[in-house]
């Protein structure tokens, strides 16, 4: 189960970096239209999330069992969100 939290933890790091760098990395009208508030809410929170991955690979955390699974959970949203993202809206 750590080895199964490592890998979830490192996609963690990387696909959530990657979506943040998608979203944040160049303009995107509708990211701009919402309140500054909002726009650094999505900013901290992603760049939370990316912190958190990475410093679990750091440490090599030995959680729970349930949070192996939401780590697993939040491995297999960030990934698809990023490869969602690059095909919708950077490759084309």
């Amino acid at each position: 189960m750590n080895l199964i939290n490592e890998l979830a933890s490192l996609l963690i790091f990387i696909n959530a970096t990657l979506f943040y760098i998608f979203i944040f990395g160049r303009e995107i009208e509708s990211i701009n239209r919402l309140p500054l508030v909002e726009q650094w809410l999505l900013r901290i929170g992603l760049a939370m999330i990316s912190i958190g991955g990475f410093y679990n690979v750091m440490i090599v955390s030995y959680p729970p069992n349930v949070e192996i699974f939401i780590n697993v959970g939040y491995a297999c949203l960030f990934t698809w969100a990023s490869i969602f993202h690059y095909k919708t809206f950077i490759k084309k």
